[in-house]
């Protein structure tokens, strides 16, 4: 009986160590498993935060391609005036030019004009003065 009693004893000993060992496993893999989950809430956050920042990066890059497309339609506006103005300035040219020969053409008309007067005044008065000597 000692020894069916001993054994009994043995027996809840053993028990107690198994339960012991089981709360320690149980306990270690809670222990683990809040581990587990305080990383993941780490790399939750992480990811959020770095998709907050992707987030910004692509809005910096869609303004920076809406600003270059607006720079381009700028050049593009300014390129188109600037060949305005120099067909503008062309045509203006022309017109001056062509006014500056005609103006030549009518200086020389009128300097021929008034040679022509001059010559034929001369002759006029030397025949004045022929006809007075006479």
């Amino acid at each position: 009986m000692y020894w069916k009693m001993h054994s009994f004893v043995d027996v809840r000993k053993s028990d107690k160590i198994v339960t012991n060992a089981s709360v320690k496993d149980y306990e270690e893999l809670e222990k683990q498993l809040k581990q587990v989950f305080k990383e993941r809430s780490t790399i939750l956050r992480q990811l959020t935060k770095t998709s907050r920042e992707l987030d910004g990066i692509k809005t910096n890059l869609q303004n920076l391609k809406n600003d270059e497309i607006s720079a381009k339609t700028d050049v593009q506006k300014l390129l188109e005036i600037g060949q305005k103005q120099r067909e503008q300035m062309k045509a203006l040219q022309e017109a001056l030019e062509s006014q500056l020969k005609e103006t030549a053409d009518k200086a020389e008309k009128q300097a021929a004009t008034i040679n022509f007067l001059k010559t034929e005044m001369e002759r006029k008065s030397k025949m004045i003065r022929d006809l007075q000597n006479e």
